[in-house]
C-alpha cells in the first residue's frame, strides 16, 4: 500500500521512519512524498533578528525583570522556525536564565542538529497549542515572558492563550509558507537534499497513482495547496486523505475535502490507526 506525505524528502523524520515497512491489513506500506508547500525567509528578516536579540538580552535590558530566573522563554512551534533562526545567524546558544520550549520531538531534533547548547522543554502529553499553554502556565502561574517567532500562517491561539494566562508575549515573522518550491536564496530547506531521495510524486502525476493511495495532509497549508493544485477531484477511489491535527481537519472540512480520518496523534501511530480502522 502506498502512502504519500505532503512534504519534502528533506523533512523526513520519525513519521516516515515509523510508517515505512509497517503493515495495514497484511499489506506492507511504501512511503513517498507529494511536496505541496515550501518555506522561505521573509523578504525583510530584520525584525526576526531583532526578536532573537531581544530574547538573548543583547539589546541592553530589553528582556526586562527576571532575566536570570528562567522566565525568558523562546517558544518554537516547528522545525522550520529553528531553521529560520539559524538562517539569520543564531548559533544555538541559550543565555543564562533563558529557556526554550518546543512542541514536539521533531522540533527538538532539529534544535539539537542546529547546535543548541541547552535541553528544550516539551509538553509532557498534549502537544497542541492548548497543551503548550497549560504546561507553561503551570511552570509560571503568575506569568513570564515569551518570544514567539512564527509562520505567516500561524493561528493566534497560542499567543492569545499565553497572554490570557498572564504572560507577556512578543511575536515575530520567522518564515513564509509558499507553494513548492521556494525562491532560491530564501528557501529554508536545502534543495539538494531532495534530489534522488525517496519516492516523489508531483501534483501533475497524482492522477496516475494506484487506486487507494493514501495521502497524508501534514498541515492546513498542505490542505489548502492540495485544493489550489486542482487535486480535489482525485479524492475518493484514486486517493484517500488522512489529516494530521484538528486544524488540518477543520481546513479540509471548510474546503470540502472528504477525509478517511484524522490521526489522533501527530505521528506514525496516529496515521496507522486511521489506515487500519479504514481497512
Amino acid at each position: 500500500m502506498r502512502v504519500l506525505l505532503t512534504r519534502q524528502p528533506a523533512q523526513a523524520g520519525d513519521l516516515e521512519a515509523g510508517l515505512a515497512g509497517a503493515e495495514v491489513a497484511g499489506r506492507r506500506l511504501r512511503v513517498g512524498f507529494l511536496p505541496l508547500t515550501d518555506f522561505a525567509l521573509p523578504d525583510d528578516d530584520g525584525p526576526l533578528r531583532a526578536l532573537l536579540a531581544d530574547w538573548a538580552g543583547v539589546d541592553g535590558d530589553a528582556a526586562g525583570p527576571g532575566r536570570s530566573d528562567g522566565s525568558r522563554w523562546l517558544v518554537l512551534t516547528s522545525p522550520n522556525t529553528v531553521r529560520a533562526l539559524r538562517a539569520v545567524g543564531w548559533d544555538g546558544h541559550v543565555p543564562v536564565g533563558a529557556r526554550i520550549a518546543v512542541t514536539g520531538p521533531g522540533t527538538a531534533r532539529v534544535l539539537t542538529e542546529a547546535g543548541c547548547d541547552a535541553a528544550p522543554w516539551l509538553p509532557p502529553e498534549d502537544r497542541s497549542a492548548e497543551g503548550l499553554i497549560a504546561g507553561l502556565a503551570a511552570l509560571h502561574p503568575r506569568g513570564a515572558r515569551a518570544w514567539l517567532p512564527q509562520s505567516d500562517r500561524a493561528r493566534p491561539r497560542l499567543a492569545d492563550g499565553l497572554r490570557a494566562a498572564g504572560w507577556d508575549v512578543r511575536t515575530g515573522l520567522a518564515y513564509r509558507t509558499v507553494p513548492y518550491s521556494a525562491q532560491a536564496g530564501r528557501r529554508l530547506l536545502d534543495a539538494a537534499a531532495d534530489e534522488g531521495r525517496g519516492d516523489v510524486v508531483t501534483p501533475a502525476r497524482l492522477a496516475a497513482v494506484a487506486a487507494g493511495t493514501a495521502v497524508v495532509l501534514t498541515s492546513s497549508s498542505a490542505a489548502e495547496e492540495f485544493v489550489a493544485a486542482g487535486l480535489t477531484p482525485l479524492v475518493g477511489e484514486r486517493v484517500r486523505l488522512v489529516a494530521i491535527g484538528a486544524p488540518t481537519r477543520d481546513t479540509c472540512a471548510r474546503r470540502g475535502l472528504p477525509l478517511l480520518g484524522t490521526a489522533p496523534t501527530p505521528d506514525a501511530a496516529g496515521v496507522l490507526a486511521v489506515l487500519r480502522a479504514a481497512a
